[in-house]
């Protein structure tokens, strides 16, 4: 027993605790995109009632036009969804805080854990490892998040440590090149079966036909676009190896592991904006837990079972939402947090 712990700050709010505007701007800017998706193709179609001085398969130039932005914009929109994943998971680098904390592994969700990761290979997300943490590191958990996860026994604060995955990125790129590939013969493959349909250039049924076209070129380039990107991206989970989850000693941590985490933590949209470890740098485990069926996995497991410096051992100068001990950290103790 590593003594008894120091008394515990108050109880982070559980669940939500506010929310960010980030997702609600991105969401309203991919409605104006659908939007004037949608306006340029019937725009388009309209055009099409007029004479053409071309035609192929019967169908007018203009006709032919906007089956062609139709199929144009639907294999860009599986390309697009599929580079921000890529963007998301791999590609960008955002600014956190560097911290560290220790608990108890109460859950283990491995990348490639379903059938969409495997069918939608440019969805899969890294290794995620939920942990109840001792209470000193509460603060941390909750330094502005919109959310604080919880383990259900006793509500005890978690929080969600993502192990960067070298499959899911090459899974994510290869998906990304696969739609495009897709994209660019589903396009070509789609004008000509929605030109097939040989839509007059007259006659009170023209828009509709056309419209009907628009929409067949469109669901064959995006049918072709998914099509590559789940080539694409199996081809490159396959190259991207096992990418087994491993702390920094190459041991498997299992739940009801003690574990020490330091790295890299924001405040993650896809995860309830909460704040997580995106990435972990460095990981130890300190053996497994012993606590009964009733008490698994709360915080006073780790509180009372592992010691309270474990941080100072692996990452000595990262923040750990406490003030930082004599001769710990960046700072002199009981400065605010960096």
């Amino acid at each position: 027993m590593p003594g008894n712990p120091p008394a515990c700050p108050p109880h982070p709010p559980i669940g939500p605790t506010g929310d960010s505007t980030d997702d609600i701007g991105k969401t309203f800017l991919a409605i104006l995109g659908v939007l004037g998706t949608i306006g340029t193709v019937v725009g388009a179609a309209i055009e099409g009632t007029k004479t053409g001085t071309i035609a192929i398969l019967g169908v007018a130039g203009d006709g032919v036009g906007a089956i062609g932005l139709s199929a144009v914009a639907a294999a860009v929109a599986v390309a697009t969804t599929v580079l921000a994943f890529w963007i998301d998971r791999c590609l960008s680098n955002p600014t956190g805080e560097e911290a560290c904390s220790a608990g108890v592994i109460d859950t283990i969700v491995p990348s490639f854990n379903d059938a969409t990761s495997y069918f939608f290979p440019f969805s899969a997300q890294h290794d995620l490892v939920s942990v109840v943490t001792q209470c000193q590191y509460w603060p941390l958990i909750q330094q502005n998040a919109g959310f604080i996860h919880v383990n259900a026994t006793d509500n005890s604060p978690a929080i969600h440590c993502y192990f960067k995955s070298k499959p899911v990125c090459t899974a994510a790129g290869g998906a990304f090149v696969g739609a495009v590939v897709g994209g660019v013969a589903g396009i070509v493959v789609g004008i000509i079966a929605g030109a097939a349909l040989g839509c007059a250039a007259s006659g009170p049924f023209y828009i509709l036909c056309l419209l009907l076209a628009c929409l067949i070129a469109a669901l064959i380039a995006a049918a072709c676009a998914l099509f590559g990107a789940f080539l694409g991206g199996s081809i490159g989970h396959a190259i991207g190896g096992s990418g087994f989850l491993t702390v920094d000693s190459g041991a498997e941590p299992f739940v009801g592991d003690y574990i020490t985490t330091c790295g890299n933590t924001i405040i993650y949209g896809n995860d309830e904006h909460a704040r997580v470890y995106w990435f972990v740098e460095h990981s130890a485990l300190h053996g497994a837990s012993m606590a009964p069926a009733g008490q698994q996995w709360i915080h006073a497991d780790p509180d009372q079972n592992l010691p309270l410096d474990t941080c100072q051992s692996l990452c000595p100068g990262n923040f750990t939402g406490i003030q930082d001990p004599p001769g710990g950290g960046d700072g002199p103790a009981g400065g605010p947090p960096r």
